[in-house]
């Protein structure tokens, strides 16, 4: 395969060379390597060549990564791909990258901080003739999963594909028809496979005008699972869903008001999808979240693990400005498409589904509530720039059991009858008959038990950066958040007897008495904690176009999971002002109980030119989520290690 491509770039040049003249072209080099204390370590180097020559365009992406941040070991040409645009016609051929519409059925990125990738080695053929276009892709895919590991992916699922879409567009109006065929052979969590088939068929339809604009998009999916056994069944539904999305927004001036609606159905169960869960949303969907990506470090960390499977939600945001100050104000509500509740004991589900199409506040269908409001502006000619933020959020994580329903006891009482008589051949024994009776008794009466964990905060970011006319500037960023993460329970249950079937009254003489609880799951060196409170600091020194300089300390005092650094650095002894560390006195391995809550990092970034950029970090990093297109992934700490990229482009 890679001799075949090597060999087609060299006539491809071959040709372009004849005429050199047009022949242009611009590469990218991409390195980076990274080791730690704790045996987080990795390389990645990547090489981009992009070539143009008249309508032809090529790209190739050679990468060498041993290991990678997060993926295998390369040593080979990752990507590459060629195209043919005219007049009416374009084609490409390789790895493609599509959206139509909003990606309820095709929206396809590669995004290698997260390890997603969810393009297809195919090919692509558009025909644009105004008003009309039509496009068709096939190829195939391989989609890995991660596991238990969080750097090594486990789980592969294989996809050939083929999609089609016509678009009407005339004027600000446009409507389109999609259609995506999948056979998937998924992995399963025993490795075994299954042979999946999934079809999606949809449309869109936006207009824009000069105060408004709207887009609606919904798709219908089918899948369908291939039994092979000898003597089995004909093949059938496994799962129907569908998903609509829209949003409504209005402008009057400098100000905007925007408005989302999504209802995302493929699939529904009541714990968090793993891998035996098939047969639903296929990665090529990729939707709108409904909720805010913010670059803050600590709201990024709690962001919600959107489900593209089920859930529905309303978003809002209004953005404007007034004397050169903008306003941001978002508020997103979230929820399931249903309410789970517990059938008998906690391991028993029914989902009952929501009357209305508005996201539910009831505490089953898990729902989540987000708020940010920011303002930003310059002052002082300029010079001066300020952002200050909230941002809220509430979640309901899980529920671990929610009962509302009868018990019923059931009372045995036996009573002994004894009859005592002598045998007239064995006078000296007597004969005793006993007659026993059974009287059975039952008393019903009504549960109600709920058992959920709920998380709770608030972050408040700020920066404040100024610029002199030497062009150097000073910078600095703060961010302050609380945070309560609780598991509540509430009723006249308490518990649940797995042994005996039967749950534990509050007070088994008073079934009508009921209780509520809050019990916090954050703990610092074993004592529990009722509120954790994260900060992060960071101070920012730069000569425009020249180099930057910044130092960043993260601090929390809770945990969820613990996590101790046996390492002390030489710049956390510098910064914490510990001598002991210079002179010998401390012991480096067993550090004090000062730094275990915090993480402290610098960074130096020198641009050799303007297209070439050295970066250098040294220090530690706490990790935790990170969110991108609705993708989230747990990222590893980073203890005490080293941190160093190169990028160019030429």
């Amino acid at each position: 395969m890679i001799s075949k491509i090597v060999g087609f770039f060299s006539f491809f040049l071959f040709l372009m060379a004849l005429e050199a003249n047009e022949l242009d072209f611009n590469a990218g080099v991409n390195s980076s390597f990274g080791n730690s204390y704790d045996f987080y370590s990795f390389s990645e180097n990547t090489l981009d060549l992009n070539i143009f020559y008249k309508n032809f365009q090529s790209w190739v992406q050679y990468e060498y990564s041993n290991p990678p941040d997060i993926g295998f070991p390369i040593n080979d040409i990752r990507k590459f791909r060629m195209e043919y645009d005219s007049k009416n016609f374009l084609i490409k051929l390789g790895d493609i990258y599509e959206i139509w519409g909003r990606g309820l059925s095709l929206n396809q990125f590669d995004d290698q901080t997260t390890n997603f990738d969810n393009g297809l080695r195919g090919l692509f053929i558009e025909y644009n003739k105004n008003p009309f276009t039509i496009s068709h892709i096939n190829g195939s895919s391989e989609f890995w999963n991660l596991g238990f590991d969080l750097r090594v992916p486990y789980f592969k699922d294989k996809h050939n594909m083929i999609a089609n879409r016509f678009q009407y567009e005339k004027g600000t109006f446009t409507l389109g028809l999609t259609q995506l065929q999948s056979n998937e052979v998924h992995s399963k969590q025993d490795l075994n496979t299954a042979n999946v088939s999934h079809k999606i068929n949809g449309f869109y339809t936006s207009l824009f005008m000069k105060n408004f604009d709207y887009f609606i998009e919904y798709v219908d999916k089918i899948s369908t699972e291939e039994v092979i056994s000898i003597g089995s069944l004909p093949n059938d539904s496994l799962k129907h869903g569908y998903g609509l999305y829209a949003n409504y927004n209005i402008y009057l001036g400098s100000w905007g008001f925007l408005s989302e609606y999504k209802k995302y159905a493929f699939d529904s169960f009541h714990g968090d999808q793993n891998a035996d869960d098939y047969g639903n949303q296929i990665l090529y969907q990729q939707m709108p979240s409904l909720g805010k990506e913010h670059n803050s470090t600590l709201l990024g960390r709690l962001s919600h693990n959107y489900n593209f499977n089920d859930e529905r939600g309303v978003q809002y945001e209004l953005n404007g400005s007034f004397y050169d100050i903008s306003l941001t104000a978002q508020y997103a509500h979230l929820s399931r498409n249903q309410t789970w509740e517990s059938m008998s004991g906690p391991f028993d589900w029914v989902r009952k589904p929501l009357k209305s199409n508005l996201p539910s506040t009831d505490i089953s269908s898990l729902p989540y509530y987000e708020n940010y409001q920011e303002l930003s502006g310059y002052f002082l000619s300029d010079q001066l720039y300020f952002k200050l933020g909230r941002g809220g959020n509430k979640e309901v994580i899980g529920t671990n059991w929610y009962y509302n329903g009868l018990q019923t006891d059931t009372t045995l009482t036996t009573t002994f009858n004894y009859d005592t008589s002598y045998s007239i051949y064995l006078p000296d024994y007597p004969i005793i008959t006993i007659d026993s009776l059974v009287d059975t008794s039952s008393t019903s009466y009504n549960i109600n038990a709920k058992n959920w964990r709920e998380s709770k905060s608030y972050t408040i970011p700020f920066e404040l950066n100024y610029s002199m006319s030497n062009g150097y500037t000073f910078g600095i960023g703060f961010q302050y958040q609380e945070r309560k993460l609780v598991e509540k329970r509430e009723g006249n249950a308490k518990s649940y007897n797995v042994a005996q079937s039967k749950w534990i009254m509050v007070n088994p003489d008073d079934h009508s008495e009921t209780f509520k609880s809050s019990v916090s799951q954050l703990s610092y060196d074993g004592q529990n904690k009722s509120t954790q409170f994260n900060r992060l600091i960071s101070l920012t020194v730069s000569k425009a176009s020249k180099w930057s300089f910044s130092l960043t300390q993260d601090w929390t005092n809770a945990y969820e999971v613990q996590n101790v650094d046996p390492y002390y650095n030489p710049l956390e002894a510098l910064i914490y002002g510990d001598l002991k560390y210079f002179t010998g006195d401390r012991d480096k391995v067993k550090p004090p109980s000062f730094i275990q809550d915090k993480w402290l990092s610098a960074e130096f970034i020198y641009y050799i030119t303007s297209s070439q950029r050295i970066s250098i970090m040294y220090g530690s990093i706490q990790g935790g989520l990170f969110c991108s297109n609705g993708i989230c992934r747990l990222i590893p700490s980073f203890n005490d290690g080293l941190k160093i990229g190169y990028s160019a482009s030429f």
